[in-house]
């Protein structure tokens, strides 16, 4: 008797890929491989992804199926007030994934929640920084990924990294897999380099899009693409940048001792600025001994006129804080809101103005609920998203968005960006997901439904207590 093919699934990370883009590149028949192998017989469909929307952070949806907060990585920067104030150092006072520390984000993920390699008997890697569980040699960019970004980084060429990442994902094939994460960085990179439409960005898609119909004509070969799901998606949207306005400067310009990477020795800091993705910061007040976060007015206490004088740059979008026990104040010059969390959902109630425009949601949402109430707003998600960040011990005291068009890092930052991402805004929440198959619940979906998705699909059992829920 002939044994069942196996099933295989291929999920393509399009870093920083735009749903919008992408969309009108399929109308004007830039992309005909996934039009023809993805689209015509699939679903063409969008997503939210995670706060903050950055990449790291939102691999976690696809491969652990949480969010960062549950996660307890608030972010690819973050700081631990209770380890920093601790008598004795150690290496998890602070943390970030750019740089030497990146191979640390392995070790600081939570051992009894698995990742979808270990559900898996022959997953395999490419350029993922997240590898936990993957079997011995599935890893099929550990030892190069290093030399390559840092080839593209001094050369700002990442086209040959997205032609490293095809040729990694045809050499996976050979090696029977059940599931495949591929990570494709062109798209990110180059609209960080030029301009989330400059046509080496364009063309990092066409990359993408190529690859596809190889992988297809492949499978076709071998007699395994009707039991293939390929996803295409990615971790997270992205803008246009022409403003900086440096989130650490600014507070060591008026007074505040601020610690921040690179430059992270620092005596007796004041205060520390993480920033994930240029335009998501996180503050963390320590003018003092105390390890707890700041809560409500303890905040404006610790920040002083500052907080006020920031609200009130036009570089900035919103920020939030811990309002009291279940509770998160959202401030901006438009307005202020309270998102509480309640054991029968979450609500909104603006106090002045609507920083969010959701106008005011009094009746208690569950997460599905909150995902459908905000899903077309300008703000998709954010009550849940608050609410997943500010639940982890790890984040900010104070946490701050940019308004599009800017960002929060100006120092160090080479070379300078042109395109940011990070924050809560629907440009940077909202990624493309496409797949060949048809039939999924047609609800308002998240990246971190995928990975019961996955599974499911898969016919392998889903895992309780994540952030999403089955689409198939």
């Amino acid at each position: 008797m002939t044994p069942p093919r196996q099933p295989l699934v291929v999920l393509y990370l399009v870093d920083g890929a735009r749903p919008d883009v992408m969309e009108e590149l399929l109308a004007s028949g830039d992309l005909p491989h996934i039009r023809r192998e993805i689209v015509a017989s699939g679903t063409s469909r969008t997503a939210t992804s995670c706060f903050p929307s950055t990449t790291g952070p939102a691999y976690l949806p696809f491969l652990m199926g949480c969010f960062p907060g549950t996660i307890n990585i608030p972010g690819i920067r973050w700081l631990d007030k209770s380890e920093f104030h601790a008598k004795s150092w150690g290496k998890n006072r602070f943390r970030s994934y750019n740089g030497i520390e990146a191979p640390w984000f392995n070790d600081d993920l939570p051992l009894e929640r698995p990742t979808i390699y270990e559900r898996f008997e022959r997953p395999f890697n490419i350029f993922s920084m997240l590898t936990r569980g993957l079997p011995p040699g599935h890893n099929l960019t550990g030892a190069s990924k290093p030399f390559w970004y840092l080839y593209a980084h001094l050369t700002d060429r990442w086209h040959p990294v997205d032609g490293a990442s095809h040729h990694h994902l045809m050499r996976a094939l050979e090696g029977a897999p059940d599931f495949v994460f591929a990570v494709f960085p062109g798209v990110d990179s180059y609209s960080h380099l030029r301009h989330p439409r400059h046509e080496e960005t364009l063309a990092a898609y066409r990359t993408v899009d190529r690859s596809v119909g190889r992988l297809a004509a492949r499978l076709k070969r071998l007699g395994r693409w009707d039991d293939t799901l390929v996803i295409i998606t990615s971790d997270h949207g992205l803008t246009a940048t022409g403003r900086h306005l440096d989130l650490a400067a600014f507070l060591e310009e008026r007074g505040l001792k601020t610690l921040s990477y690179p430059i992270i020795w620092k005596a007796n800091p004041q205060a520390s600025v993480m920033i994930s993705g240029n335009a998501m910061g996180q503050v963390y007040c320590l003018n003092g001994s105390g390890r707890a976060a700041l809560v409500g007015d303890e905040v404006g206490a610790a920040l002083g006129s500052r907080l006020e004088e920031l609200l009130a740059r036009e570089e900035i979008d919103f920020a939030a804080w811990r309002h009291g026990e279940g509770a998160y104040e959202i401030a901006a010059a438009r307005g202020r809101a309270v998102i509480r969390s309640t054991p029968a959902g979450l609500t909104y109630q603006p106090t002045s103005g609507d920083p969010f425009g959701l106008g005011t949601l009094s009746t208690p949402l569950d997460r599905r609920l909150a995902l459908e109430a905000t899903f077309h707003s300008e703000y998709p998600d954010a009550l849940v998203q608050i609410e997943q960040l500010f639940a982890c011990g790890r984040t900010g005291d104070l946490v701050v968005a940019s308004r599009n068009g800017c960002d929060l890092r100006e120092a160090y930052e080479w070379p300078e960006h042109h395109s940011s991402h990070g924050s809560l805004h629907r440009e940077h929440m909202m990624v493309p997901l496409l797949y060949n198959r048809t039939g999924w619940d047609p609800r308002p979906a998240r990246t971190t439904d995928l990975f019961n998705t996955i599974l499911k699909w898969s016919g392998k059992p889903t895992v309780e207590g994540t952030d999403g829920e089955p689409l198939c």
